[in-house]
């Protein structure tokens, strides 16, 4: 079965892009900064970011996969153009591919783009004219309840329009959906989620997940997420700054070790990798910062 993946938008479509942030923005983990406060972020560089992940997540489970709107090396390669006729060029491309099932990966935005808003949330959309639907909305109830159960956001379920990207009669495809993964134009969900490679990787696997029961094929989990587990703080890579929030949880006794290290907290703690994504996830969300300001540390929210 071959699926197609279209990163929403181009680099240079006007509009798409978050206000200017307020904050130096380290999306990788890696520290360096990759958005300067005052700049503005492309929604096109994260959908692409989620495209990538959501193609290796796809080939693992068996699928082939066709690129559409987006460059493997460079996100800013532009080659469909930002018009209308850039939206027509990339249907004859899906459907000239024979692709069964296509997905468009999306941020959301509303407002004016200058400011920053209170809009919040993750949805999934099919078309609205019955003779272009297809068999869409089966498969974007799936994915939408996978991306739901990630990490919190609002849940706005499952909507229909006329976007060019869900047009299952003009790409020859059983069921096509549009992902709108976050709000671009909240400031949480701008510089935690969408401008966060840890958060494109969860939406890329649950897509994948969604998918998978959409066509009865097996999901096959990332490797490293199946079987590796941390003994110690030391032993969890700082990727994304994984180590750095355990380390804020153990300080803040809501992760407790066994005792073993009398002179820190690198105690033997024995975490899957999964397990700490989800922590930092719900860390990164503010689900613990009550308990950090009680102990007179910096909500992660509020930071």
């Amino acid at each position: 079965m071959k699926i197609a993946i279209i990163a929403g938008h181009a680099s240079n479509t006007a509009g798409k892009r978050t206000p200017p942030m307020l904050a130096d923005i380290d999306i990788n983990g890696d520290g360096v900064y990759d958005i300067l406060k005052g700049t503005q972020y492309r929604e096109h560089y994260a959908n692409v970011g989620v495209a990538s992940k959501l193609d290796t997540a796809l080939r693992r489970c068996g699928f082939e996969t066709f690129n559409v709107g987006w460059d493997d090396d460079d996100a800013t390669n532009d080659t469909l153009g930002d018009d209308s006729a850039g939206l027509a060029k990339r249907q004859a491309l899906v459907k000239a591919a024979l692709c069964e099932i296509s997905v468009a990966v999306h941020f959301n935005a509303v407002g004016d783009g200058a400011s920053f808003n209170s809009a919040t949330g993750v949805c999934t959309y099919i078309h609205s004219v019955p003779a272009r639907v297809g068999d869409s909305a089966a498969l974007a109830a799936l994915v939408q309840a996978q991306l739901a159960q990630g990490t919190e956001q609002v849940d706005r379920g499952v909507h229909a329009d006329r976007f060019a990207e869900v047009n299952c009669q003009a790409m020859g495809t059983d069921a096509s959906i549009l992902v709108e993964l976050a709000f671009m134009t909240n400031w949480e969900e701008a510089s935690k989620l969408m401008a966060n490679e840890a958060f494109w990787l969860e939406c890329a696997e649950e897509i994948c997940r969604g998918i998978c029961e959409y066509t009865g094929v097996p999901y096959i989990a990332r490797e490293e997420d199946d079987t590796v587990r941390y003994k110690t703080l030391n032993d969890i890579p700082n990727d994304y700054g994984l180590r750095d929030v355990v380390n804020i949880l153990m300080d803040a006794q809501i992760i407790k070790g066994d005792g073993s290290d009398p002179d820190g907290n690198n105690d033997v703690i024995d975490l899957s990798h999964d397990q700490v994504r989800s922590l930092v996830f719900e860390y990164r969300g503010g689900a613990f910062d009550r308990k950090l300001i009680a102990m007179g540390m910096t909500p992660a929210v509020d930071a």
